[in-house]
């Protein structure tokens, strides 16, 4: 585990990730998502390789789905 500040960068906030992460992940220079989950974690994931056919908008849409009827999801699952 990696304990860092958050600091203010232009008119947002960041949080540096450790660089030896960004280099075992290769993600310098990459996009990379950014959600909150139902728990209120920050999340950050790596962006598909580009020859992928999901879109950026595509997992938004899922991680609403989800948030909006991962009760219901998780009580089917259940059952």
């Amino acid at each position: 585990m990696e304990v860092r500040k958050v600091f203010r960068a232009g008119n947002s906030f960041a949080v540096s990730i450790p660089a030896d992460w960004v280099r075992e992940m290769h993600l310098e220079d990459q996009p990379v998502q950014v959600t909150r989950n139902e728990q209120g974690e920050i999340v950050v994931r790596p962006m598909p390789s580009s020859g992928s056919d999901i879109t950026p908008e595509f997992y938004e849409a899922v991680d609403r789905f989800v948030a909006e009827y991962g009760d219901v999801l998780k009580g089917l699952a259940d059952r």
